[in-house]
């Protein structure tokens, strides 16, 4: 009994040893690859100028996709025709 105890420490003391001496060469091999090839290319983000701010939602939206209406003179921009049409309504309301 005991001697298959001890048998099966030394089995798994001897695996996890295998196992770090793998990883260690692997890590070594990964240090010579270009970094490029180390890792994933980052997901681009847009820059902060492509994104405008929705003033009625607070939400930004992309330049591109989003509506424009003059509101009390100035350009603004909006997410939505509903978020567009309620700016447009508390103008009117506060003149």
């Amino acid at each position: 009994m005991i001697r298959g105890l001890l048998f099966v420490v030394q089995a798994l003391f001897w695996l996890l040893v295998l196992r770090l001496l793998l990883r260690t060469i692997a890590s070594a091999f990964a240090g010579s690859r270009p970094a490029a090839a180390r890792r994933a290319e980052p997901r681009q983000v847009k820059a902060a100028q492509d994104l405008v701010l929705d003033r009625v939602c607070r939400t930004y939206v992309p330049l591109a996709g989003a509506l424009t209406a003059r509101v009390a003179g100035r350009e603004e921009h909006f997410c939505s025709a509903a978020c567009r049409d309620r700016a447009l309504a508390e103008v009117a309301r506060a003149s």
